[in-house]
């Protein structure tokens, strides 16, 4: 009986125990370097985190993936400003690529020769729920570079 109470106090401890979380960092507004840049948002957040994805926005948070940190500079920025973009118009994924395409060329971290690895990196991702296919994408992300 002893043995079995403490068999029954030793699960309710492991039962509640704190478990060691999947790495992630938040990053507060205007905090965030990528490559050397310093990437902000307005008020918005960033969470660095393993994500079913290579980047998300939610109101007032971004999450980028840890791999996001690994890419090359145009392409950090790239994910990270398309995410702003959500922040600013909502979920529409073409709007988002093409402000993200935009504002990389403007602020001169986006080049023609940046914007064909990314396009590289983009060539296979399949079409989903909210997403074209990469090559939809790479096509209205194209346009947008020539504007």
């Amino acid at each position: 009986m002893v043995k079995n109470l403490f068999a029954c106090v030793a699960a309710a401890i492991l039962a509640f125990a704190p478990h060691p979380a999947a790495a992630q960092t938040l990053i507060l507004p205007g905090a965030l370097l990528l490559a050397g840049y310093r990437a902000t948002c307005g008020p918005v957040d960033t969470m660095i985190q393993p994500i079913n994805d290579i980047a998300a926005a939610y109101r007032g948070r971004i999450y980028l993936h840890p791999r996001v940190l690994d890419l090359p500079r145009a392409q950090q920025l790239f994910w990270y400003t398309h995410e702003c973009a959500h922040q600013i118009f909502g979920p529409g994924e073409a709007a988002a690529d093409c402000w993200a395409v935009q504002q990389g060329k403007i602020q001169g971290w986006l080049s023609r020769v940046e914007l064909t690895r990314l396009n590289g990196s983009m060539r296979q991702f399949p079409r989903d729920a909210s997403h074209e296919d990469g090559a939809a994408r790479i096509a209205h992300m194209e346009k947008c570079f020539a504007e």
